[in-house]
């Protein structure tokens, strides 16, 4: 498919810069679009999401790039969808490959901030990757994430942990979050298999979820918060257990408000580099 232009919109959660793409585009696109948006322009994005009607009940349908699930463009959807609908202050459900029902945000437009009610991960697995040992894996409808403590975060050590994913599910996304528990600190990468892109970000919205999941296991009933910092800034997340029952929500930290802009002078178009 080739087309020249697309009315989209580039989110800045965390200096996790995600592209919006407001046209109607059928599934079998998504990929050609969006490495070309990723490969092809000057917004340093490094993920591509495409607005949608909602098929759940929801506000607003986001669908990743990769199928993949995504919680910095979750609150960045819920984030736009406010302001283009004058909700200053408020409630945003929001629907995302990934999710199977919609996830409540709560947005602040005078603030530029947007918290999330995260799904609750599947579970947590161990995984063997040759060369550097056993590590816990948290999975996520539509991602999976390891949690890697004191491993240099390097191509040759990401490539590790791709291979050993492949052999061991079948997943359209996985992340490796290399953690310095002792700072509280990760450097997310993030492979996205349709589109065959590995990006080490800024900030991961999802792979904070994994990392305060792991931290979190053990706990009965209770709160727990963490500020988990990362390059882009500091997402804080909080889990509530009762009963049983898990809540996480993810919200900003310093230096992580959510920027919504629309790129060129006018119109909201972006015209292909090709």
């Amino acid at each position: 498919m080739q087309k020249n232009k697309y009315n989209i919109v580039v989110a800045n959660p965390a200096n996790n810069i995600t592209v919006f793409v407001l046209d109607y585009i059928e599934r079998e696109d998504y990929k050609d679009i969006a490495k070309n948006i990723l490969e092809n322009t000057d917004f340093n994005a490094e993920q591509v999401g495409f607005v949608k009607e909602p098929i759940m009940g929801g506000d607003v349908r986001l669908e990743m790039m990769g199928g993949e699930f995504c919680g910095n463009a979750s609150r960045s959807i819920g984030m736009l969808f406010a302001r283009q609908n004058n909700i200053e202050s408020g409630n945003v459900l929001v629907e995302i490959t990934g999710s199977d029902r919609p996830l409540n945000t709560k947005v602040d437009l005078e603030n530029e901030t947007s918290e999330i009610d995260m799904p609750i991960p599947k579970g947590i697995e161990s995984i063997n990757v040759s060369g550097l040992g056993k590590f816990p894996i948290v999975l996520i409808d539509g991602i999976n994430h390891i949690i890697a403590e004191s491993v240099d975060a390097t191509d040759e050590n990401f490539e590790k942990f791709k291979k050993a994913v492949y052999e061991n599910y079948d997943i359209e996304a996985f992340g490796v979050m290399f953690f310095d528990k002792e700072k509280n600190y990760i450097i997310p990468a993030v492979y996205v298999k349709d589109t065959d892109t590995t990006f080490f970000e800024s900030s991961c919205g999802s792979g904070t979820l994994a990392t305060v999941t792991y931290l979190g296991q053990d706990l009965k009933d209770g709160v727990l918060k963490f500020d988990i910092k990362q390059p882009g800034g500091t997402i804080v997340s909080q889990i509530y257990k009762e009963n049983g029952e898990m809540r996480i929500v993810s919200e900003e930290g310093r230096g992580t408000m959510v920027e919504i802009r629309i790129p060129e002078k006018q119109e909201k178009e972006y015209e292909d580099r090709i």
